[in-house]
């Protein structure tokens, strides 16, 4: 049945992408309103971290970047200074912008751009005053004047140095001017026409394009590489296709944070050699998919990679023999012998292995032994489980897998790649992962690890619409526990803590999904004053879907 809309309903549907702009005649509320922008933010509970959306935050006293950005003015004068915090805060917009365009696909550049103060305000270094601002692309015209109150920069400097003879707040000049810039596709460079540090009441901000500043514009010379190039064409919002990717590596090792790339580099420089190797982490970290690549990489990446589950010998489960002919190790001449779960070997098993690789001598077939285990490898050998000489022969190079709990930086990475290989291999294209489903993502503890992370997200590609995204309830069966985690920040600038409920102590143990989920449904329906559409956007779903987890959970009255 063909679907009939009104004209007004297809008008409010249909992109509203301008070539032209006016904050003066923007719709009061639009979206991403701060409430939004604050609902980007969490704070996690002995986690070591903070996420706006799925960068990593840090807190830090205004003081401790004042005494730096003193200390640096002192070692390498004024004008380089200004030049390196210029160029921070512009790529601290410019990250901002991405923030805008990513998570809220908003459609409307005027909102976008009225989302830049707003950031900037939440940021907690100066709060930001739109008096108005608009743009004409196709002219390469932009202007906008903003007032700055209570400038950390300029109070920092006056701490430091008294009353400036220049404008003292450079990062926070660079942040409107990456901000801008990167969302019209043209050079937009910010400038302070009075700033507290030189005595002013509040700072005032100027925004033009390049070419309306004149010749003398020394703020592009900062960033040569940096600044895009002026587009022919009108701005457009982020699509919601997805974007061509690069071709991928073959068990490529995805991730950036320390313990993956310290695991990396030892599985580089371990490469060339044939000496045993034991990959320790606990069950789904991804093991036998690093030996796998270690294989890849090695010497003999052609060979065979033989891979024997060391439990199944203990229950009997094997259909493959370890020894004589056809056998684990004969099959692994030349190649790759790796012993998953090494210490549910057999004991007798143990000893042969032990002789074998007494006697064994390097040349053309040699082995390559690698193994895994997700115990710990002392109290086993301490309580005679696994014989020592064994286990310090295997365990010559040692490589630590972290649990993906400690590497939650790079769970966006991994997400977009499970989510890619997943759609490809069911043949199942699909847009991308919620807003609310990838914030729920980063802050649960996996404690299966990667292999679990797969697992959810090839669930929610099979559960999930052809063409559509993947939400919550397609990923998460209900069954899981979640972490105590802060919400995140509300409006009024208050940390929102997840509350005990009927008025037992939150030291309870964690709750369930659905618990969760509609505390997050309560929550949204309450900061935007019952308004179910507002509360959609601010979780990044239709109303539909959002009418429809209402009723499903007894949430809408008369559901």
């Amino acid at each position: 049945m063909v679907e009939r809309i009104s004209l007004t309903e297809a008008s409010r549907r249909a992109p509203r992408i301008t070539a032209r702009g006016d904050s003066a005649l923007l719709e009061e509320g639009a979206a991403p309103t701060l409430a939004d922008l604050a609902g980007a933010l969490q704070f996690a509970l002995g986690d070591g971290r903070i996420w706006l959306s799925e960068a990593r935050m840090v807190m830090m006293q205004t003081q401790v970047l004042g005494r730096l950005r003193s200390d640096l003015i002192k070692t390498v004068g004024i004008d380089t200074a200004r030049s390196m915090f210029y160029r921070t805060g512009w790529q601290q917009g410019k990250l901002y912008a991405d923030l805008v365009t990513k998570r809220f696909q908003q459609d409307d550049l005027t909102a976008a751009l009225a989302a830049g103060p707003r950031l900037h305000t939440m940021e907690g270094f100066v709060k930001v005053t739109t008096k108005r601002f608009e743009f004409d692309i196709k002219r390469g015209h932009y202007h906008g004047e903003f007032h700055w109150h209570d400038s950390t920069e300029a109070v920092e400097h006056l701490r430091a140095f008294g009353v400036s003879d220049c404008p003292t707040c450079w990062m926070q000049v660079g942040v409107p001017a990456g901000f801008t810039t990167a969302l019209l596709g043209q050079p937009v460079i910010f400038r302070e026409v009075e700033c507290m540090g030189m005595g002013a009441e509040r700072c005032v901000v100027i925004g033009r394009n390049a070419a309306a500043w004149g010749s003398d514009v020394p703020e592009l010379h900062e960033f040569t590489s940096a600044a895009p190039r002026p587009r022919s064409k009108p701005w457009s919002p982020a699509s919601t296709e997805p974007r061509p990717r690069k071709p991928e590596v073959p068990l490529a090792i995805i991730g950036k944070t320390l313990g993956i790339e310290r695991a990396r580099r030892l599985l580089e420089r371990v490469a060339g050699y044939d000496e045993p190797v034991i990959f320790l982490g606990e069950p789904g970290t991804g093991k036998e998919f690093f030996a796998r690549r270690l294989h890849e990489i090695g010497r003999t990446p052609k060979a065979a990679f033989v891979t024997v589950n060391c439990d199944a010998y203990a229950t009997g489960g094997s259909d493959l023999a370890l020894f004589g002919s056809d056998g684990a190790i004969e099959r692994a001449q030349g190649g790759t012998l790796f012993l998953n779960d090494l210490f549910s070997l057999p004991r007798a098993l143990q000893s042969q292995l032990a002789t074998y690789l007494g006697n064994a001598t390097k040349g053309l077939n040699a082995i390559r032994v690698m193994s895994a285990t997700s115990t710990t490898p002392d109290a086993e050998v301490a309580k005679g489980a696994f014989r020592a000489d064994l286990y310090f022969r295997l365990s010559l190079l040692p490589i630590v897998i972290p649990a993906l709990r400690d590497r939650r930086d790079d769970l966006p990475m991994l997400i977009d790649h499970f989510l890619h290989l997943h759609s490809t291999t069911h043949r199942k294209p699909l847009r991308h992962v919620t807003v609310a489903a990838r914030d729920l993502l980063m802050r649960y503890d996996f404690p299966g690890n990667v292999r679990e992370l797969s697992n959810m997200i090839e669930r929610g590609v099979i559960y999930a619409e052809p063409g559509g995204d993947l939400e919550i309830s397609h990923m998460f069966t209900g069954m899981e526990q979640m972490p105590e985690f802060v919400d995140g920040l509300h409006a009024s600038g208050r940390i929102v803590r997840r509350r005990a409920q009927d008025g037992l102590s939150a030291s309870l143990p964690p709750r369930s999904f659905d618990e969760l989920e509609s505390d997050t449904y309560r929550a949204a329906l309450a900061t935007a004053n019952g308004n179910i559409s507002a509360a959609a956007r601010a979780l990044g779903l239709s109303r539909a879907k959002l009418d429809y987890r209402l009723t499903k959970l007894g949430l809408l009255k008369g559901g």
